[in-house]
Parts: structure tokens; C-alpha cells; sequence
């Protein structure tokens, strides 16, 4: 075989060669062949249940996606697309509608989310805010771990978890610099009379391969607890907004499809930051205490440089921009018709309007909408000069940086789920779950959580709420239990995706850097994991039974039984 070739041709007779080429071409073909074969082997389902036609082809159809997803041999969004193809053609629902449930209500307050995000990005607010944060914490250890995983998480309340530790990731590498160029040379330590930044004694264009080999092992230390800090505090504040995080999204998005006439849940923006702040500040105060039990116990005194690179950092941005006050004030306004639209505490606006009509997706397209018409400069009207108007957002800005593979990731579950509650899968799989109505409540929620965050290490966060949400409503259901109950605590488990670099984009972004090993994320991701786990079964028994009345079997959920049991 001439050179360059792919593979040698073995040699004559040789079964040992023979079966290492087999090996090869099935590592090479691993993809393709779970494409054809999972739908082969699913298909046993549809045959296996012939009394179940509907039910089993739904089932068919989220096993195949299940798998599809774990496996990653599709693009996730790809996937997403088969219940477009599989439920018209199985005979669950209309073309039209699962056409619909693709871009639905929740999706576009999602894309709302995110576009605003993006006007926060290009005026960079966010770097204001996280350098003035960091500025203040001090030089210690703890202190600097401290600052990194507060101001992560409250950005992450408001911004995707992906583009904060984007975002938090060179700001913690160039800590790292800094620390690597103080051992590398005390007496650089010292500033120039001429006021020389020390962002030029430790530049964040450093490799991350250099950083390795020059940091101390107690440094080094302390470079890892930023990183995972970073990552762990990203996905633990985006628990505590609607829009915080991809998996809240599908939990408001199935809501109105497992319970159609639900219109008074008591879930809304005001009530669920209510509810998930007591998750959100633990989970914060966890991940310092574990992260500073697990890397920093020895570690040694402040150094003072890095807290005065931090504040030369914060000094030398320039002034506050028109842009980013306008942004400011843009935010304010849509976390007040957020709050204010059917606050619980208080009539809101909503009752205005036709009831349903207005969502939290209108208030966030209609600010997105000002966004585009508003402009990022002071107006300039006199002066013979020609002035180029630019607004706070622009379409080309937009179409690059807002991550559309998500909104069609999340139209696939709200479509799987639809269906699934449409066949009647859902009320099957909580018919057989019945069986577990011997447990008392809080440990059927106990098992939910255990599970959800098992899934979520291995698969996609809004997969594991997509999949889940429906078993539990209907199980809730069937139990006469309030469904909240077990939607809530699996909604939140579902983002302690914390232990495995790919169990979400921030952990492999920190992972990315070659500084953390996959045994860090393990033992702190576990352990955060129990213990948030732990936190979270007390928040739901407790205070969400203050928030939302989950002692009693609710009439919404009553009624749906009602529709379903004369459908």
C-alpha cells in the first residue's frame, strides 16, 4: 500500500491483524452504526406493546432521542429535530402542531434573555461590574475565591452561564499570571514610580502551558479553585432567574402544556426568584467553602499584588459609557415588568390585558425592540460634522453571538414533551409509578433529585428536565401529591451538572484550560452535588411549601386529571 494510506493491509492468514482492522473500521463507523442500530433496537417497543400503539410510539421516539443526545453521534439541536419528523408520521400530533411548540412562549423569552445579554456584552457592563467586585475583596485567598464566585453567580442571574466564565476565565488566568510572575521574580512585585501597570509584568496573552510550569504547588492550588469556582458559581446562579439558566425554561415552558387551564400555578419571575433564592446564596457559600476546604486550607498570606493589579484593572477602564447606562437602565426596567406583571403581593399590570394574553416573553421582546431603535451615543445634533448613528444593538452583532442551536435544542424537548403528554406516555409511566405511593413524599423527592443529578453529569441539563418534568408531573398526579413538588426540586438538580467536564459548556471551558484535572471536578463537583442536593430537599419541603402551597393537591392539577381521565 503506498504511503499516506489510512490503514496497512494485513498480512495474509492473520487473524490477529484481521480482527485489529475490524476493531479499527467499528471505532471509525462507532457513530454511524449507533445511528442505524438504536432505531432497530428501540423499535422492539412498538412491537412488544401492540395494546399501547400511541403509547409505545412515543416511546419509541424519546428513547431514540435519549440515546441520540447521550451519545452526541447528532448535534444535540439535530436531535431535536425527530420529533418534527416522528409524531406526524406515528400519529401523536400535527405537523402544525409540533411545528408550534418549537417557538413557543418560553423560547421567546429565552431568546429575549439572550439578546439582551448580548447588548450587556457589547458595551462590556459585565467586565465593569466583575473588575469593580474583584477590586474590593482584598489580596487574601478566600477573599479573592470569594469575590470570583459572587460576582460569577450574580451575573449568571442575568447572563448565560457559557459567556460568564467566558467572560471570568481570563480574568481569573490573569490572577494566575500574576502569582506566576511574582514567583518567578519577587522583586518585580514592586510598581514603577511611573505608575506602570502590572497588567504588563503579567500579560493575559501568558500560555496556560506556561502558567502550569511556573506556579507552585499551593499556587497552582489557588489557580484551580478560581477555575472551578468560576464554573461551578456560573451554573448555581443561573438557578435563581426564569431566564437564568436553559433548564428553568423548560420547566416554564412545560408548565402550560401538562397543565393547559393551570392559569393560577403562583409560578411567575417575582415568586420563582423567591423561591430559588435561598438555593442560589447556599449553593454560592458551598462552592467557597468546599472550593477553600478542598484547595486553599494552607494556603499562604495575601498577596498584595494581585489586588492592586485587580483595582489598576478597574481603574484604567475608561469612563462610564452612554451605552452602558442606557443598558443599565434597560435592565431595570425589564426586571420591573418581569416582577410587576402578576406579583402575587400585589395586583399587577397583567390584569390590563386579556388574561393570558401578556407574558414575561412581551416585556422581553419589547425591550429588545427599543434596544435596536435605541442609540448607543449621546445624540449630536449641532456641528457641521456628519454623524454615524449607531444604535445598542445591531442585527449582524445579534445573528453571531446569540446561540440559536439552544432555542432549537430547548423547541425539542417542549416538542417531546407535547407529545408525550399527548399520547398519554406521560400518565402511563405515572400509573406504574403508583407503586410508590408506600414511600412518604419527601423521599420520593429525594430519589427525583438523586437521579435528575446522576442524568445531568451524562447528558444535557435541558434534556434531563425535558425527560423528567413530564414523568414527574403525572406521577405527582397520580399520587395526589402536588406536582410542584417534584417538578421543582428536578428542575434545580437538573443544573448540578458539576462533576465531569462535559456535563455543561462551563466545566469543559475550565477544563479547556489544561489547569484543572478531571479528578478536581469529580471530588468538588460530588461533594457540591450531595450537599446541594441535601440543601435542596429542605428548601422544597420547607419554604417552597411557603412559597407556592405545595401541602395541597392543587385544583389545576385536579382538573387535569379530570380532562384526562374523560379524554
Amino acid at each position: 500500500m503506498e504511503n499516506g494510506s489510512s490503514a496497512p493491509i494485513p498480512a495474509e492468514g492473520s487473524s490477529t491483524s484481521i480482527g485489529s482492522t475490524i476493531r479499527n473500521y467499528l471505532r471509525y463507523f462507532k457513530d454511524e452504526l449507533i445511528i442505524l442500530l438504536t432505531p432497530l433496537v428501540c423499535s422492539i417497543l412498538i412491537f412488544a406493546f401492540p395494546d399501547y400503539k400511541i403509547e409505545a410510539r412515543c416511546a419509541f421516539t424519546v428513547l431514540l432521542m435519549e440515546i441520540y443526545w447521550v451519545t452526541e453521534v447528532l448535534p444535540l439541536p439535530v436531535t431535536a429535530f425527530i420529533p418534527m419528523v416522528l409524531f406526524p408520521t406515528f400519529g401523536i400530533m400535527k405537523s402544525t402542531d409540533v411545528a408550534r411548540t418549537y417557538l413557543a412562549d418560553t423560547n421567546f423569552l429565552f431568546l429575549g434573555g439572550l439578546i439582551f445579554a448580548v447588548a450587556v456584552e457589547r458595551c462590556n457592563l459585565h467586565q465593569r461590574i466583575a473588575l469593580f467586585v474583584l477590586s474590593i475583596v482584598g489580596s487574601q485567598p478566600k477573599y479573592i475565591l470569594l469575590g470570583f464566585v459572587l460576582c460569577t453567580g450574580f451575573l449568571s442571574l442575568w447572563i448565560s452561564n457559557t459567556a460568564i466564565t467566558a467572560l471570568m476565565l481570563p480574568i481569573a488566568l490573569s490572577v494566575s499570571a500574576e502569582l506566576a510572575e511574582f514567583n518567578k521574580d519577587e522583586e518585580m512585585a514592586i510598581l514603577n514610580e511611573n505608575g506602570e501597570k502590572f497588567a504588563e509584568t503579567a500579560p493575559l496573552s501568558s500560555s496556560k502551558k506556561d502558567l502550569a510550569n511556573t506556579l507552585n504547588e499551593e499556587d497552582m492550588k489557588m489557580t484551580k479553585a478560581l477555575l472551578l469556582g468560576v464554573a461551578f458559581s456560573s451554573s448555581i446562579g443561573g438557578l435563581g432567574t426564569m431566564v437564568g439558566t436553559a433548564t428553568n425554561l423548560v420547566f416554564f415552558g412545560q408548565m402550560p402544556k401538562l397543565y393547559p387551564n393551570a392559569y393560577n400555578t403562583g409560578i411567575n419571575f417575582f415568586s420563582w426568584m423567591l423561591f430559588a433564592f435561598p438555593v442560589v446564596v447556599s449553593g454560592l457559600i458551598l462552592c467557597w467553602i468546599i472550593l477553600g476546604f478542598l484547595f486553599l486550607r494552607n494556603s499562604p498570606p495575601g498577596n498584595p499584588r494581585i489586588s492592586a493589579m485587580l483595582t489598576d484593572k478597574y481603574r484604567n477602564l475608561p469612563d462610564v459609557s452612554f451605552a452602558e447606562k442606557a443598558v443599565t437602565i434597560f435592565f431595570f426596567i425589564l426586571l420591573g415588568l418581569w416582577v410587576c406583571r402578576e406579583p402575587q403581593i400585589f395586583p399587577g399590570f397583567a390584569r390590563f390585558f386579556n388574561k393570558g394574553f401578556v407574558t414575561d416573553a412581551t416585556s422581553a421582546m419589547l425591550i429588545v425592540l427599543i434596544l435596536f431603535a435605541f442609540p448607543d451615543k449621546k445624540p449630536e445634533i449641532t456641528g457641521a460634522k456628519k454623524i454615524i448613528k449607531t444604535r445598542l444593538l445591531d442585527w449582524k452583532t445579534v445573528q453571531s453571538r446569540v446561540p440559536w442551536s439552544v432555542i432549537l435544542l430547548l423547541g425539542g424537548g417542549f416538542a417531546m414533551a407535547a407529545g408525550v403528554k399527548e399520547s398519554q406516555l406521560s400518565a402511563r409511566i405515572g400509573e406504574m409509578l403508583t407503586i410508590l405511593d408506600v414511600l412518604p413524599p419527601v423521599l420520593i423527592m429525594s430519589i427525583c433529585i438523586a437521579i435528575s443529578v446522576f442524568v445531568t453529569n451524562i447528558c444535557a441539563n435541558t434534556v434531563t428536565a425535558s425527560i423528567f418534568l413530564p414523568i414527574a408531573a403525572e406521577m405527582a398526579t397520580s399520587l395526589k401529591i402536588h406536582p410542584l413538588y417534584f417538578m421543582l426540586p428536578i428542575t434545580i438538580a437538573a443544573s448540578f451538572a458539576f462533576a465531569l467536564p462535559v456535563a455543561t459548556p462551563p466545566n469543559a471551558i475550565i477544563f479547556a484550560s489544561g489547569l484543572v484535572k478531571v479528578n478536581d471536578l469529580v471530588v468538588s463537583g460530588t461533594l457540591l452535588s450531595i450537599l446541594l442536593g441535601i440543601v435542596t430537599i429542605f428548601v422544597v419541603h420547607f419554604w417552597g411549601s411557603l412559597v407556592f402551597g405545595l401541602g395541597t393537591f392543587p385544583n389545576w392539577a385536579a382538573a387535569a386529571v379530570n380532562v384526562t381521565g374523560t379524554g
